[in-house]
């Protein structure tokens, strides 16, 4: 690489994961959308971002936070979502290249006074230019979709943050509707479920790993596990019963079939034969879910493909769209 080369790079800022690659094969960065911050000295220090920071949660003495800068697809916190920026940007840039032209694919209910700091941030952390793309141009695009062909197509984003369904054609977007009620609202049931039904605390990596696990439509193992007993506040072994959870499960999967609903009934009738024939496209990490297919489409009646590498699909898609502005340029936007 030579010494003034600039390298572009495209950014999937999730509420869960935040993803950076520099090409559609090279990942720079995929850890979890966090970071710890030493603030007892004045100015805030950064003791580390992704998975190291996720890991130290609940483990930290008072001076030092563990932050998730974005909350349900929406910015939770500007400051520490700018110092995240920078750290990223800063981790992921090369030493010997220019300021980089950044694409960043985010939510599609970011406020205008959200995405004007975004790029503001984001320039202020070392990018030359800064694009901003919805997420479900990226999503379609990452998951190898025409969307500027006149033919509906549809995209179900079911990320941790959101599930945005969204009808797009001819480059622009015919309908979408969306629900925080996403992988992260999940989690935070199935903690809630825990702590109500069975008297225990769990973490909330626990909880992730129950919604990924468990299948609605089929019988569920036994999880045997640490928690902690609210009854006297003291950790114990505890065998936890994953078929409890199928009725807390279903009922998250019956938002996300009426968001799909939502997006379709606000629809012009002329995209009824383009759905019929090809469906929907499932991503995000919702799409991983054991028997969220299988839900979707005997509930709708339709075809739910879902995506062949959905954690990555809006990444991939970015970058795309960035390397390809002529094409995209004015509609994702």
């Amino acid at each position: 690489m030579g010494l003034f080369e600039r390298d572009d790079i495209a950014i999937d800022l999730g509420t869960t994961n935040t993803i950076v690659r520099d090409s559609t094969d090279g990942i720079l960065f995929y850890e979890a959308t966090c970071i710890a911050i030493e603030s007892g000295y004045g100015t805030p220090k950064v003791i580390a971002i992704g998975n190291s920071a996720k890991k130290m949660q609940g483990r930290v003495p008072p001076e030092i936070q563990v932050i998730n800068p974005l909350l349900n697809g929406a910015i939770g916190d500007f400051e520490t979502t700018k110092i995240f920026m920078q750290s990223l940007i800063e981790k992921t840039r090369h030493s010997s290249s220019l300021s980089p032209n950044i694409a960043i694919s985010i939510p599609q209910n970011l406020t205008q006074v959200e995405r004007h700091f975004l790029y503001e941030a984001t320039i202020l952390a070392g990018a030359k230019d800064v694009l901003l793309i919805e997420d479900p141009f990226s999503a379609s695009v990452g998951a190898g979709l025409n969307i500027n062909m006149p033919r509906a197509k549809m995209v179900v984003d079911a990320g941790g943050g959101l599930v945005e369904a969204s009808i797009i054609s001819l480059g622009g977007l015919i309908t979408s509707a969306f629900t925080k009620e996403a992988g992260d609202f999940i989690d935070h049931l199935i903690m809630d479920f825990c702590k109500h039904k069975k008297n225990i605390g769990i973490s909330k990596d626990i909880a992730e790993n129950i919604k990924q696990t468990i299948n609605v439509f089929a019988d569920n193992p036994i999880l045997n596990i640490g928690v902690k007993d609210l009854t006297n506040g003291l950790p114990i072994a505890y065998e936890l019963h994953l078929n409890d959870f199928k009725p807390l499960i279903i009922s998250s999967m019956q938002k996300i079939k009426n968001i799909i609903l939502e997006a379709i009934h606000n629809a012009p009738p002329q995209i009824a034969p383009d759905l019929i024939e090809d469906g929907a496209t499932l991503t995000g990490g919702l799409a991983l879910m054991q028997g969220m297919q299988h839900y979707l489409e005997e509930e709708l009646k339709m075809k739910i493909h879902p995506s062949e590498d959905p954690l990555l699909d809006i990444s991939k898609g970015a970058f795309l769209i960035m390397q390809n502005y002529d094409t995209y340029i004015g509609k994702a936007l």
